[in-house]
């Protein structure tokens, strides 16, 4: 063999050699940061409800990559707007076995002239919304149409109702009946309290009805709200479902300052300035998004609140 063949076939398995380097990468972005990859149950919540593409984890404010060689975890990298910088990863977490996660799309809630899908007004006649002769009034929030883009995964249209007024930490609603929904554990509702004085078991609150439609997007929008993944204030609060065991699909986040609904009739007044204000627009406790889950087999949807 002379040298210039010996070159050549140098050069060629070079070529071969680092195809087959790239052919053994495989990449994961995730959207957030609060999160060990050890394999556990909370791993397992993040990966699958915060994954996204890559364009997207571009455009967050915040992000992960990890980087499997193998098919086992090798590198992760920070993403905080612009700038990213290598994560160190725990002995528990180098070499975790690469599974395919499914990347989630981000769609804004914008508000439209012409659409089926809602947030406020009243439920419709058929629909009955929860009430208890304890203090825990609920409010219709409007209704998420299977026609969207963002809600087709949906088995049904879903009108949503909660208290925002009270204290609760993840409250599921069973929508086995979509007309009827039934709180799935009352006694935990008993025993939560609320902030707010002038509650009581009669008060209503009714805001005004504002139709929404859905527009897919790489970042956070600045619409009522989005839907696809969750961006926590605080911690991940990924629920499980109560029925299934299954971890919930995340529907929708209503920011605080998005939603901005105003109220269209309410028996409550107030005798507090302070308190009036939380009583003229939809608000989750003064500065907090309101975050839902839905489960299609079981028909169980969660919500909970965040702020900062």
């Amino acid at each position: 063999m002379n040298g210039y063949t010996a070159l050549i076939l140098f050069l060629i398995m070079g070529i071969f050699n680092n195809c087959s380097s790239q052919k053994d990468k495989k990449y994961i972005y995730l959207a957030g940061w609060e999160v060990e990859f050890n394999g556990d149950e909370e791993c397992e919540k993040f990966m699958k409800t915060q994954a996204i593409d890559k364009e997207t984890a571009k455009n967050v404010w915040s992000s992960i990559e990890l980087i499997y060689v193998n098919n086992k975890l090798a590198k992760a990298f920070d993403r905080e707007e612009v700038f990213k910088e290598e994560r160190t990863l725990n002995n528990d977490e180098i070499g975790l076995e690469y599974e395919y996660v499914v990347p989630n799309k981000i769609f804004s809630l914008i508000e439209a002239t012409n659409s089926t899908s809602y947030l406020g007004g009243e439920g419709p006649p058929e629909f009955t919304i929860p009430k208890f002769d304890f203090n825990a009034p609920f409010q219709y929030l409007g209704k998420f149409s299977r026609s969207e883009a963002a809600f087709n995964w949906l088995p049904f249209d879903l009108h949503l109702v909660a208290p925002l007024y009270l204290n609760f930490d993840k409250l599921f609603i069973d929508y086995s009946d979509p007309l009827n929904p039934q709180v799935y554990d009352v006694e935990k509702l008993k025993q939560t309290d609320t902030a707010y004085e002038d509650i009581k078991p009669d008060s209503e609150v009714v805001y005004r009805k504002v139709y929404f439609t859905s527009k897919e997007s790489k970042q956070y929008g600045n619409g009522f709200g989005h839907t696809g993944v969750p961006n926590w204030i605080q911690y991940p609060e990924i629920p499980i479902c109560p029925k299934t065991n299954k971890i919930m699909k995340f529907l929708v986040q209503l920011t605080y300052d998005g939603a901005n609904i105003p109220t269209e009739k309410s028996n409550i007044k107030p005798e507090k300035e302070m308190y009036k204000p939380y009583f003229q627009k939809m608000n989750f406790w003064g500065d907090g998004d309101l975050f839902i889950f839905f489960e299609p087999d079981s028909k169980i949807a969660c919500f909970l609140i965040q702020n900062t």
